[in-house]
């Protein structure tokens, strides 16, 4: 997946589980790697949280833990929605299967 924010671009990969409304995965990519994510899932609209390190080479702000939410609609391949990570970036985030 890709976060295009107001800081810059952050890839990563985002591998998810459904058991009903619950969402359960992992992160891995510019904010660290393996990390756990949890949320929820409503008739395609999710939302999803993680922890994850700020990395130094981005700026705004010192290196160190962040909270990151993402919330859109997942279709059948793809996926879409707002992304932020509090205090230091905010956009759009797309992703494909």
């Amino acid at each position: 997946m890709r976060f295009g924010s107001d800081a810059g671009i952050l890839d990563g990969v985002l591998t998810i589980g459904r058991a009903g409304n619950k969402l359960t995965g992992t992160w891995s990519g510019a904010l660290s790697d393996n990390r756990p994510v949890t949320g929820t899932w409503r008739d395609g609209y999710v939302e999803l949280t993680f922890t994850g390190n700020w990395p130094e080479k981005m700026g705004l702000g010192a290196p160190g833990e962040v909270t990151a939410t993402l919330a859109g609609w997942v279709d059948v391949d793809s996926a879409k929605g707002r992304m932020k990570v509090d205090g230091r970036a905010d956009g759009q985030w797309t992703g494909t299967r």
